[in-house]
């Protein structure tokens, strides 16, 4: 009878034993984490399990690989952050600067043109919704129409006068010092040098009229296209000039800009 009651005492023994050890193992096993809801300021949710919040990023692992790689993500673009204990973090709206998280990559600010003025007439508000190509190419028509139109003036002007001048000669040449005719070949030459004296006048005050009243107006409108794309800070002409080195057998191109 003792010999049987011995190895029943030690099973229940073992029991107990086997059921603290459990028990003490659970207790010393901490309880599973909660994750962390991140809340997006375009309202969206991230279940994450946060490991680092930075000055500028936070830095999580996603729930469903806690052993996986660590992502970031900047705190300008979280609303807020419920922890898995109940805290609740919230983050200001921040203006971001264009590039503040990578200053290693300079940025060069565009030049912005100055403010278009008030147009004064239909012909200015027009230019100012035009493209650059464009003004170019109407700077350059009235900008040759402006020399043609003083080439016209200066020539008319010239010609004009020396054919006058030379009228004048005429005449005088075909008079005596009492101012008479030799002959009626002299009084012949007076006449066409009298023709050519008026024509000659004639011609320069027309033609020298004309071309400067044409020249200045051709100016005055290129000079308006100029001072808007002046104002827009861009080159007046872009000229392609292409090249060929005999010494190098080589080609090039050249970019030549004027303002």
């Amino acid at each position: 009878m003792k010999s049987t009651l011995l190895p029943l005492k030690s099973v229940w023994l073992s029991v107990f034993l086997l059921v603290g050890l459990i028990s003490f193992s659970n207790a010393q096993t901490p309880p599973p984490r909660k994750p962390d809801v991140i809340i997006m300021r375009d309202n969206s949710k991230l279940e994450v399990l946060i490991q680092e919040v930075d000055e500028n990023v936070v830095k999580y692992k996603k729930l469903t690989d806690p052993d996986g790689p660590v992502f970031s993500i900047r705190k300008t673009e979280i609303a807020s952050i419920k922890y898995g204990n109940g805290e609740v973090e919230t983050f200001e709206a921040v203006l971001e600067v264009p590039g503040y998280y990578s200053p290693s990559q300079p940025t060069t600010p565009a030049s912005q043109a100055a403010p278009a003025p008030v147009a004064r007439n239909k012909s200015e508000a027009n230019l100012q919704t035009l493209e650059p190509d464009r003004l170019r190419t109407i700077y350059k028509y009235y900008k040759s129409k402006s020399k043609a139109g003083m080439v016209m003036g200066i020539a008319g002007t010239s010609i004009g006068t020396l054919v006058a001048a030379i009228g004048t000669g005429i005449v005088t040449s075909s008079t005596d010092a009492n101012g008479n005719y030799n002959s009626y070949q002299d009084q012949q030459r007076a006449v066409t040098g009298a023709w050519m004296m008026i024509g000659g006048f004639a011609s320069a005050v027309t033609f020298g009229t004309v071309g400067f009243i044409k020249g200045g107006k051709n100016g005055a409108k290129a000079s308006r296209v100029k001072r808007e794309l002046l104002r827009r800070r861009e080159p007046l002409q872009i000229n392609f000039t292409p090249g060929f080195n005999v010494m190098t057998g080589t080609a090039n191109l050249a970019l030549k800009v004027t303002f």
